[in-house]
């Protein structure tokens, strides 16, 4: 079994509910995706999770995965009336290497 590790930033419209934000993280948690790294929480709209992945699936695959995740989890949130959009995302999708959050002064 292969490990992967995504980091998936998102943006939300302006006129997105402060309860929809919420939800988005809440459905994203329900996903895997982890808005903490190592206790430390990682900045708005960023999240990122550590997968397995069975012989023969790859990043492209994985990629795919986490984008229909995303889109159910707005889906979900957008089901349950609150305002949401979604502006863009940026996926990175890797191998498992050296990830974390960046030491800085």
């Amino acid at each position: 079994m292969s490990t992967f590790v995504a980091t998936l930033t998102y943006e939300l419209s302006a006129d997105t509910e402060a309860d929809a934000r919420k939800l988005l993280k809440a459905e994203l948690a329900a996903r895997r995706w982890e808005d903490r790294q190592d206790g430390q929480k990682l900045p708005a709209g960023t999240v990122w999770m550590r997968r397995g992945a069975p012989a023969g699936r790859t990043v492209d695959h994985l990629f795919d995965d986490a984008t229909q995740e995303l889109r159910d989890a707005v889906a979900a949130v957008a089901a349950r009336g609150p305002r949401i959009a979604l502006m863009r995302a940026w996926l990175h999708v890797s191998g498992a290497g050296t990830y974390g959050l960046a030491r800085l002064p």
